[in-house]
């Protein structure tokens, strides 16, 4: 029992290791493909109102 708790403590770390790692991978490519150096407010942005072609 106490081994599998381990290797589930293993797994979890191992899981936020490799999310924490892909986030900030794809938050630098971000930047550096689009030139975005801002942390975007979705609220803001819904509140403009839209012009229509």
């Amino acid at each position: 029992m106490t081994v599998l708790l381990v290797l589930l403590a293993a797994w979890v770390v191992l899981g936020v290791a490799v999310a924490a790692l892909v986030g900030r991978s794809v938050r630098r490519a971000d930047q550096e493909e689009l030139g975005s150096d801002r942390d975007w407010d979705l609220m803001v942005v819904e509140d403009v109102p839209h012009r229509s072609a």
